[in-house]
């Protein structure tokens, strides 16, 4: 009995530092969410809904990846700013020590320097709203999915083939790009190179957005 109460709290640990963890650097609480999944269903891709009582500026629309950017760029996101699966959580804890190592492979990012960087205050915002959506989103392949406030346009893009996805996932994925990136005056792109392919990432409002060779 002692064996399983003591086991039992050891695993109530592992998972409470890894909660820690993912929000070391976050700027917003992360959501307990699924990562994308390949779809095959029927249901059109559309924009995304928008919360009650959100500011008239911010806007929600579809979009096209044409910057075509280099892969071997991309840099591997640390292993505290990745969200693994929410189904992951039931597993023991050596397994998701596991699953996290084969999770720091597969999600990557780039900060750039444009002439023209997003205010941090538009994009906390963004993300804000994002989070309070609540939305499942179909993207088919070589789309996106964009948000946007005054300065700043956030995306969410599926890369090789029609995913499924929510905006708990992308707006996890842009708090993360918020930690690596825009606190330090850069714009940011995350890249997930496990099937489904994805990128997520903030933009200048306008700009053009980003694509990887990862299919």
């Amino acid at each position: 009995m002692k064996l399983v109460v003591v086991l039992a709290h050891l695993l109530g640990l592992a998972v409470a530092l890894e909660s820690t963890g993912l929000e070391r650097r976050a700027r917003h609480p992360h959501k307990r969410t699924s990562r994308p999944k390949k779809y095959s269903g029927a249901a059109a891709m559309r924009a995304p809904n928008k919360p009650p009582n959100c500011p008239n500026e911010y806007r929600t629309s579809l979009g096209k990846p044409s910057q075509h950017r280099a892969k071997a760029a991309l840099k591997q996101v640390p292993a505290d700013l990745i969200d693994p699966d929410v189904q992951r959580r039931r597993e023991s804890f050596k397994a998701m020590q596991r699953l996290r190592s084969q999770a720091q492979a597969s999600d990557f990012y780039e900060c750039t320097n444009p002439s023209q960087v997003p205010s941090i205050a538009d994009c906390d915002v963004v993300v804000e709203q994002v989070l309070s959506t609540s939305d499942e989103l179909v993207v088919t392949a070589n789309s996106c999915l964009t948000f946007s406030y005054n300065t700043c346009q956030a995306f969410f893009c599926s890369l090789c083939e029609t995913l499924i996805t929510t905006t708990d996932f992308i707006g996890n994925e842009l708090d993360t790009t918020e930690a690596l990136c825009l606190q330090n005056g850069q714009a940011g792109t995350i890249v997930g190179e496990d099937a489904p392919q994805w990128d997520a990432g903030f933009t200048y409002e306008g700009q053009p957005l980003p694509t990887y060779d990862v299919c």
